[in-house]
Order: C-alpha cells, then sequence, then structure tokens
C-alpha cells in the first residue's frame, strides 16, 4: 500500500502496545514489525518488509530508487550509501545492520571490493578481474528455508559451501529451471516475494515463474574433513586469523592464499595425464575438463560439493604444522604440472594469483632438494667419518630406517642416503661434492638427488631422523674395504683357491662376479664405480646360486687376516 503525503506507510509495531499502526515515517519511539534476522540478505529482508506492508517488490523497489541518488545496481553486492540511507528511511532499521545484510560486510576478508563504485558499471570488471566474485543469485541450504525461510548472506560466497548447522551440502541449482536460486537479471527481489519456491522468471512472460518449492529438496551430507574446512573459512569471515603453516594469517590473507591454491590444484587437476595418482574428485575435473579451457582464478566450480573438495584439499595443504610437511603435500600435486617451455615455475604463476604466503610454499615444494640439503647442511656429521659412509647403504639399514620415506627403488634410496649423509660434513656443500667424497662420478650425486628429491614423501625433517639413525650402525672403514676389493680385481690365484674348496667345478672367467659380488654386497659400493662390471644376467645368476657357506668363505677374503696373493694374473 502506498502511503499518503511525504512517504510510505510501512507496518512496525508500537512501543505504546498497539499490535500494529501505520506510519508515516518510524519514529525513534518505534521499532519495524519486520526485524532484519541475523544473517539476512538485504533483498530477502525486503521481499519480507514488502510482503508486510501489501506492496509488490517491484513497488518497493521503485520507492527506493526515488531517491536522487539511489540505484540498486550491486544492491547486494556493495550498496551506496545514499541507498542505505533510503532503505533504513523507509524501513526504520540500522543502517549498519542493513551495510551487514549485503556482501559488503565481507569486505577485507572473504572478498575485495575496493574500487567498486556502483553509479559506474565498468568497475566491475576490475574487481571481478579478481576473481571469485559473487555474481547472479545464490546457493541454498533447502533445510534453513524449512526451518525459518530466512536467505542467509554468506551463501552467496564462493567459499562457502555447505551449512555446519545441518551438515549438508549447499545447492547451487534448481533442479526445475537449471539455474542458480534467485537468478533475477532486471531486479534484485523477487515477484514471488518470501515465498521459499524458486520464483526464478521461465522467460514465457512476466508472471510465469519456477514454482519449485524450494524446502523439499534435499542435498548430501558433508564429509567430516569439508566441514572443518568451513569452519576455519568461517572464522576468517568473522575477521579472525587463522592457523597455518605460515602462523597466525589475517583473514584477507588467508582467504586470498586458500582461493589461489584451489584453483591452483583445480588446473593441476585439468592438465594432467595420469589422474590415478590424484582423488576422486580431481580425477572427475581430470576426466570432464580439456587443459587451458576453464579459468579456475575467475570462477570456481559451479557444484557445492566439487568445489568444497577442493577447497577442503587446498586447507589440508595451508593447515600443515610447518614449511616442510605443507611443502611436501603440495609437492604430490607438482608432478602434475606439464612439460612447457616456460618451465614448472612459469605454468604455476601463469595458473594462479600468488600471494606471499602462496609463493613461499610453490617455492619450498618446487625444489625440496634445497630444503633437504639446508637442514643437512646445518646438522652436525651423523657419522665419525666420511669413511664409515658406503658409496651404497646396506638394504638391511634402508628397510629398517628409510623405508617408505621415498618412492624409488631401495638401490637408489641406499645410494642417496650415503650421499646425504655425507653432506652433514662440514666439507661438503653440495652433492656432486659428496659424490666426489665417496668416490663416485659428480654427475651421479648431482642426478641421484634430483631423482630421490622428487619421489621423497616424507618431510626432510623425517628424512633426517631416519639417515641419523642409520648413521649409528655405521662403524667399518668402507674406503679399506674398497682397496681391498680392487686389489682382489686384479689377482685369480685367490678365487681359483676358494673355488677348489668351497665351488668345485667354478670356472675361472665367474672370478669377475665374485669381485662383483664382494663390491656390491660385502663392500656395499656403486656398480658404476668398479672398473671391472661383467653382464647383469651372468653376475644373478652367480649371486643366487651362492650358498650360506660360499657366501661366508668368499667375504673372508676381505679379512685384513686373510690377505689376497699379491700376483699377477
Amino acid at each position: 500500500m502506498a502511503g499518503q503525503g511525504r512517504g510510505i506507510r510501512l507496518a512496525s509495531r508500537c512501543n505504546r502496545g498497539e499490535s500494529r499502526c501505520w506510519l508515516t515515517t518510524p519514529t525513534p519511539t518505534c521499532r519495524p514489525l519486520i526485524d532484519l534476522a541475523p544473517g539476512e540478505a538485504l533483498d530477502a529482508y525486503l521481499e519480507r518488509v514488502a510482503d508486510a506492508n501489501y506492496l509488490t517488490t517491484a513497488r518497493l523497489i521503485e520507492m527506493v530508487r526515488a531517491g536522487h541518488d539511489t540505484t540498486t545496481a550491486y544492491l547486494m553486492l556493495a550498496p551506496t550509501p545514499a541507498t542505505l540511507k533510503r532503505i533504513a528511511h523507509l524501513t526504520g532499521a540500522d543502517t549498519a545492520a542493513l551495510q551487514n545484510a549485503t556482501l559488503a560486510a565481507y569486505d577485507g576478508t572473504s572478498l575485495d571490493l575496493s574500487g567498486l563504485d556502483p553509479a559506474h558499471q565498468s568497475s566491475f570488471r576490475t574487481i571481478s578481474a579478481r576473481g571469485w566474485i559473487p555474481g547472479h543469485g545464490t546457493q541454498i541450504c533447502p533445510a534453513c528455508l524449512a526451518d525459518d525461510g530466512i536467505w542467509r548472506t554468506t551463501w552467496r560466497l564462493p567459499t562457502t559451501t555447505l551449512c555446519r548447522t545441518h551438515g549438508t551440502y549447499l545447492l547451487a541449482t534448481c533442479p526445475g529451471c537449471q539455474r542458480p536460486f534467485r537468478d533475477q537479471r532486471h531486479s534484485p527481489l523477487r515477484v514471488v516475494g518470501p515465498q521459499t519456491l524458486c520464483g526464478n522468471p521461465l522467460g514465457q512472460g512476466p508472471r510465469k515463474q519456477c514454482r519449485v518449492d524450494l524446502t523439499t529438496l534435499t542435498s548430501d551430507p558433508a564429509y567430516a574433513d569439508c566441514l572443518r574446512c568451513q569452519a576455519r573459512k568461517d572464522a576468517a569471515d568473522a575477521g579472525e586469523t587463522v592457523a597455518t603453516f605460515a602462523g597466525q594469517l589475517a583473514a584477507s590473507e588467508f582467504t586470498a592464499t586458500l582461493r589461489s591454491l584451489t584453483a591452483l590444484l583445480l588446473h593441476l587437476a585439468s592438465a594432467t595425464r595420469t589422474p590415478d595418482n590424484l582423488p576422486t574428485w580431481a580425477r572427475d575435473i581430470a576426466d570432464a575438463s580439456a587443459p587451458g579451457v576453464r579459468r579456475w582464478s575467475i570462477r570456481p566450480p559451479q557444484d557445492p560439493v566439487l568445489r568444497s573438495r577442493a577447497l577442503t584439499a587446498a586447507d589440508h595443504i595451508l593447515a600443515a604444522q610447518d614449511l616442510d610437511t605443507a611443502a611436501t603435500r603440495l609437492g604430490h600435486w607438482l608432478q602434475h604440472v606439464p612439460d612447457v617451455p616456460e618451465g614448472r615455475l612459469g605454468w604455476l604463476a601463469d595458473h594462479t594469483r600468488m600471494t606471499p604466503t602462496l609463493t613461499r610454499l610453490v617455492m619450498a615444494a618446487h625444489a625440496p632438494r634445497s630444503r633437504l640439503s639446508h637442514l643437512l647442511d646445518q646438522q652436525p656429521p651423523l657419522t665419525a667419518s666420511t669413511r664409515q659412509i658406503p658409496q651404497v647403504l646396506p638394504v638391511r639399514l634402508v628397510d629398517e630406517h628409510l623405508a617408505g620415506l621415498f618412492d624409488s627403488r631401495p638401490a637408489t634410496v641406499g645410494l642417496f642416503a650415503s650421499l646425504c649423509l655425507a653432506r652433514t660434513h662440514p666439507h661438503i656443500h653440495s652433492w656432486a661434492d659428496a659424490a666426489r667424497e665417496l668416490g663416485l662420478q659428480p654427475e651421479l650425486g648431482e642426478r641421484t638427488a634430483r631423482a630421490c628429491s622428487a619421489s621423497m614423501i616424507a618431510s626432510p625433517a623425517d628424512v633426517v631422523a631416519a639417515l641419523g639413525a642409520a648413521g649409528r650402525e655405521l662403524e667399518i672403514d668402507c674406503r679399506e674395504l674398497e682397496d681391498r676389493v680392487r686389489h682382489l680385481a686384479q689377482t685369480t690365484r685367490w678365487f681359483t683357491c676358494w673355488a677348489r674348496s668351497y665351488r668345485p667345478g667354478t670356472r675361472a672367467c665367474s672370478h669377475v662376479y665374485g669381485v662383483l659380488w664382494l663390491w656390491t654386497d660385502v663392500a656395499h659400493g656403486h656398480t658404476g664405480s668398479l672398473r671391472v662390471v661383467p653382464p647383469p644376467a651372468g653376475a644373478r645368476k652367480f649371486a643366487v646360486q651362492l650358498t650360506t657357506e660360499q657366501r661366508r668363505s668368499l667375504a673372508a677374503a676381505l679379512s685384513p687376516y686373510n690377505p689376497p696373493e699379491k700376483e699377477d694374473r
């Protein structure tokens, strides 16, 4: 009902005892009949005000726009002070409360709306280019609408994916019209008003709206880890700091980093050629996406469940206790960076918005070898002397101390472990130096470090602790053993005598097999540093056929009390 004279008569409850009275303008002694509910969206509140005053929503919008400087453009994103003042004049609600009923309440936490001018629509392009800006429509929790009929402002945030009250994911699309809820293109208010119907226009005339009852819809229960992620995000929305591997982050830095990391994980899932190594939700992205088509930094997935799983994966990385753990978790994803001319770091920078926290994380995850090297350089020597370090750590020590820390072959892990032990000594400053110290080729040390760093699935701190435990079991002078094997490689009489006593029928040409077995199984040397390398098939056959007694007697040839014959072949 339109008022006469100065303004609109809005229904209100009078403090003098009347249940309902009509006022030209709300006075300080009266409060509005329609109270703004906590967390309620401004447009939904105006629909309830119009219904209580027997007004159409179109008529109420006309009255809001009656002011000279008022506009309903971006009403839910960032209304102008004049618009808020006009609505407060009509409803009697507090201006600050009306402001908090819009997405402007999240400016500086979940959103960055700086530069938006509702009077100039081109300014929206500036903030939309920052990505993850709410557009038309909203998500809903059907159970919340069934409980109180209140539309929440937070449902419009892309980082809100579930209802913690009911423990269910939000819905983003109406099953009747296949469009987002409240997808009003020409008016911020729905024709159906406060009814819990969809109300989206169907394009079949001004009176044709989608009549799906939203309270009858059902949503899926949310995973526990998604609920934990939403709780951390809600704390950031409230302006609280959030605990991460980088310490307590301010709300704006946390949400910006969370969005950027989520977009990066989505791009990695879209670009990978090996989706089997990814979580189920990421495999769905990989199966349905073409590389380079989606711009996840600008627009996240519409499906709240998929978006929630991606956000939770990113938050799991950020919630790590330290940088090493976070970098290790991200490192599993970085295995899917495609080979491109600009390099891995260039690709990563092109597919997300790097915040200071994310930059630090990506650099740490991109160079696990450097992080491990730094820790090793800071450690006191894990062995008394480098002469106690074999070229390849024995398989027994690898299985006992290093199992599950790398995704590489045990022999490669054993070689890398010996290089790491050498790196702890103060006069060794590179992987090449460590290889030289052990009698290996410098290039072998660098290649092994690259391969094992990429396959490391534990934190560098855990690797260093395991190396310390293995190093405490090394007591033999490995360089002396290697020298004795090299000497045995130059003579044959000792092998002939051994074969006559312990392995009759062994041919003299098997001498090289015996030397190789002593080199790899007793001295724990690397085959690449032994000059005489027999065919691998024959060497394996020789080693497999050795009995326990033959192994013991053959190893006794290296005993310092049983020196080999010093004679030529």
